[in-house]
């Protein structure tokens, strides 16, 4: 077979594709559709891709039926219960390198049109690669994949940086984690002194570690630590190396507490058995925690995959459920169907109670399709730049206040 996912499969899968495709004349298509369903069924662990054959059935009805039964697996909520993955151990090395390149970029959003109702976020690239083992993280796909390489010379760069006029919100954890290394390699020094400098710029910080060392060298209010959440069942099946929940959660304590406002995003949602009570018990759980008050934002979003990070996960053969999914094609990536998305992310804006929808936090969808902001949020914006306005202004208004509050 020249389909280059075919020689990742087991030696077992191969001779029985072989042989499977001998015995039927399937199109190159149909083959295509085959082998990647077999690396899905081993991805998942749910045995091999005879299992899910019927060969007493021929040719079309045999192929029909097939992607019935896949389709049919895909549709359902992801079950976890009988997944087991063994930790993924740390691969990766580091190293310093002295970065000549440019380090700002932009949201992955697609630019052309609006696809995807989008924040003009503005990326800055201090580190590139990330040592955690999130099974659907894209950043994958985009470096040596065990390297992780650090900016040396980022204060002197940061320094002679020229913003693009209207630039207001930097995200650092596209690249990578924004805080796993802390200040190890002196990124958040440089970072501080850049926010200093530019008092009205908001610098976000993502992450899903549970370090707060980095609290005491005293960040300027305008650089915004935010977590990424989820379900605790997703963080231990498909968030290999991260912290747990509950140290995700005790680590934005400890910045509320030092004074910082902060964030949260619960991306990717997952459409799993179970996700209802497990995202609910999360959110009651923030509430009960934190003030609205002492978020900045709380995002909202699910899994997207490009083709080339699909083409990653397949070919690694990793054990992970996060494509037991109805892959859906939108805006040029795959996701759940917007009626699955609107069902996570109604549920979840719901929950929270009526406090909390008062202008503070600022909620939004991340990367998501216009059309589902209103069934989730009961408003939307016409386009972009309203989007963008609106969160420019709930943003700089609560750095004003705490900025305020401080004095």
């Amino acid at each position: 077979m020249d389909h280059p996912l075919f020689s990742s499969l087991p030696s077992e899968d191969q001779a029985y594709l072989a042989g499977l495709f001998g015995r039927h004349h399937f199109s190159y298509q149909e083959q295509r559709q085959i082998i990647e369903n077999a690396c899905d069924v081993r991805m998942w662990d749910k045995g091999s891709l005879s299992e899910w054959i019927d060969e007493e059935k021929s040719g079309r009805e045999l192929f029909s039926t097939h992607l019935k039964h896949m389709k049919a697996e895909r549709e359902k909520p992801t079950g976890y219960a009988d997944f087991m993955p063994e930790e993924r151990m740390p691969d990766k090395y580091k190293s310093l390198f002295v970065s000549s390149d440019t380090l700002m970029g932009r949201c992955p959003c697609p630019v052309e049109g609006e696809k995807t109702r989008c924040c003009n976020l503005k990326t800055l690239d201090v580190v590139q690669q990330c040592a955690f083992g999130c099974s659907y993280c894209s950043i994958q796909s985009f470096y040596n994949s065990h390297e992780i390489r650090v900016v040396e010379n980022l204060g002197q760069r940061l320094s002679s940086l020229e913003l693009e006029e209207g630039t207001w919100h930097i995200g650092t954890g596209q690249s990578s984690d924004s805080l796993l290394w802390g200040n190890e390699y002196g990124t958040l020094d440089a970072l501080s002194a850049f926010a200093r400098k530019h008092p009205n710029l908001i610098i976000e910080l993502k992450t899903k570690s549970k370090r707060t060392d980095y609290l005491d060298l005293n960040l300027p209010l305008n650089m915004v630590p935010t977590w990424s959440l989820n379900a605790e069942t997703i963080i231990a099946k498909e968030e290999h190396l991260t912290a747990t929940l509950g140290q995700r959660l005790e680590a934005a304590q400890r910045a509320r507490d030092k004074g910082l406002l902060i964030g949260f995003h619960l991306h990717p949602m997952v459409h799993f058995s179970g996700w209802e009570d497990e995202y609910g018990s999360l959110i009651d759980t923030i509430v009960s925690r934190f003030e609205p008050e002492d978020l900045m934002m709380f995002s909202l979003g699910t899994l997207t995959f490009t083709k080339a990070v699909l083409r990653e996960l397949r070919s690694s053969q990793r054990k992970t459920r996060i494509l037991d999914m109805d892959l859906t094609l939108t805006a040029g990536k795959y996701s759940y169907p917007l009626e699955t998305k609107q069902k996570l992310f109604g549920f979840a804006y719901d929950r929270f109670p009526a406090s909390w929808k008062q202008g503070s936090p600022f909620f939004y969808l991340c990367m998501e399709d216009p059309s589902l902001w209103e069934p989730t949020f009961g408003y939307s914006y016409p386009n972009d730049r309203a989007f963008e306005a609106a969160m420019r202004q709930s943003y700089l208004s609560e750095l004003n206040k705490r900025e305020h509050n401080q004095e």
